[in-house]
């Protein structure tokens, strides 16, 4: 059967994929299973050793609701002007469409082969078997093909961009010619680094992490000095997106060591990077964007002191045998649906999680995590997420996967690791009676203030 799926195809056919034998992808790419139960999500039957990461990342993106609507509402071209980026969009809406309608095994052949067609490297072989392949370069690669074929809401504009791209604003200096002057630039990107140090110098949580990613030297040829020259690269974010992308460093090469007899190999960094289902990007953005976040923070937190208002009168008045109705304040869904701008604050929330169990990118496992419901404080005091594992599929509070047996954080060599996290910003709506901070005492002004990096 493996013969079927390596006999060669010439370019003509490439995106015919709809006509090309697959029966052998059914022992190397996962078997989705889908119930309607609101309990219940789709299961992932793992493949022999070798397991492809398409799976966990196919589960995080399938749990963004925008991304899912906007595949869903994609239309390909006709047959004649039909690339293999429309093929392999139009096989992805056709997994979530039937991961969201089905109660019945699914197998998506179809879209394993558009994938491996696209991205030839996902089709590479080793003893018999398909290779492991990273997980983050096929959520890169998804995210490139989507954005060729995903309309955004201007001609120029993509969806994917739209949903996950953010400003980039760098400035380079030259450290050993101060008459050079700086070199500006700014690029659009989707993933944000956490680097994670060195064994002297190791980084202990995302934010300190994602902050060294984004300051870098380099060696480069300087025109004044006419030779290779050291220069130091400050990046800064200028836009923050719907969803944030963070990718741990976790992966990197160790050269050959003759004196152990060793060869180069791909390597894991597994030290402990601590991270919490909330992240505060303020101190990653640009002055003027900080200026911006204050506006929104300061908003944020006259709203939470309302409520707060709000709950305490409502308490005294239950103390006196009063009817109370416990209706809370519009969350910011709700204020966008009747048009109310949106500000926003510089906090995410923690969505999803593909995380890896192994030494090495070349082997191991990927497993994918989504939050499902957020603590109430009540009947839910901890946040309940989803863990994809192969075709177990299982409810977990987040106290579970940051605990003593599996910390996701890292520090244990065999266990399962963040290695990509997903994050959705958090907004607040605002007041359209009233300019912001106007019912805030000088002290609460002050204190955001100090909060945003200001004096």
């Amino acid at each position: 059967m493996r013969g079927a799926v390596r006999a060669q195809r010439s370019p003509c056919q490439a995106w015919r994929i709809d006509k090309l034998p697959c029966t052998a992808l059914m022992h190397h790419f996962p078997l989705c299973r889908r119930t309607v139960s609101s309990q219940q999500r789709a299961g992932v039957a793992h493949a022999e050793a070798g397991r492809p990461p398409g799976h966990a990342t196919l589960q995080c993106l399938h749990h963004l609701p925008d991304l899912r609507t906007s595949i869903h509402a994609y239309q390909p071209p006709a047959a004649e002007g039909r690339d293999i980026d429309a093929v392999l969009t139009a096989q992805l809406r056709s997994v979530n469409t039937q991961l969201t309608s089905t109660t019945d095994s699914i197998v998506p052949m179809q879209f394993v082969m558009a994938l491996r067609q696209r991205f030839p490297r996902f089709a590479e072989m080793q003893n018999g078997a398909y290779m492991q392949q990273d997980a983050d370069e096929c959520l890169r690669g998804l995210l490139t093909s989507l954005a060729t074929t995903l309309p955004g809401s201007s001609e120029s504009s993509n969806r994917v961009d739209e949903l996950f791209g953010y400003r980039l604003k760098s400035s380079l200096k030259c450290l050993e010619c101060d008459e050079e002057p700086p070199q500006e630039s700014e690029e659009l990107t989707r993933v944000l680094m956490c680097h994670l140090g060195t064994q002297t110098e190791p980084v202990s949580h995302i934010t300190q992490g994602v902050q060294l990613s984004l300051k870098e030297h380099i060696e480069k040829n300087s025109p004044v000095l006419g030779r290779n020259a050291q220069y130091e690269k400050t990046s800064t974010l200028e836009s923050l997106p719907p969803y944030l992308i963070v990718q741990f460093a976790r992966f990197g090469y160790k050269g050959a060591n003759e004196w152990a007899g060793t060869s180069a190999a791909k390597v894991k960094l597994t030290r402990k990077c601590a991270f919490t289902h909330t992240f505060d990007i303020l101190e990653c953005a640009s002055d003027d964007l900080k200026k911006k976040l204050s506006v929104g923070r300061l908003r944020k937190k006259e709203v939470e002191d309302a409520e707060l208002e709000r709950l305490k009168k409502a308490l005294d008045k239950s103390a006196k045998d009063e009817d109370v109705e416990m209706k809370p304040v519009e969350d910011a869904a709700a204020a966008a649906a009747v048009g109310v701008e949106e500000l926003d604050t510089g906090y995410y929330q923690l969505v999803g999680i593909i995380s890896h169990k192994g030494r090495t990118a070349d082997g191991g496992h990927y497993v994918g995590w989504t939050l499902h419901k957020k603590a109430d404080g009540k009947d839910l005091k901890d946040d309940q997420w989803v863990l994809f594992d192969d075709d177990e599929v299982s409810f977990v509070s987040w106290k579970d996967m940051t605990g003593m047996s599996t910390d996701l954080c890292g520090g244990k060599a065999d266990t399962q690791i963040a290695y990509i996290n997903i994050y959705k910003k958090v907004t607040v709506a605002a007041d359209p009676g009233q300019s912001l901070g106007a019912a805030s005492s000088t002290e609460k002004e002050e204190d955001v203030k100090m909060e945003a990096g200001y004096s």
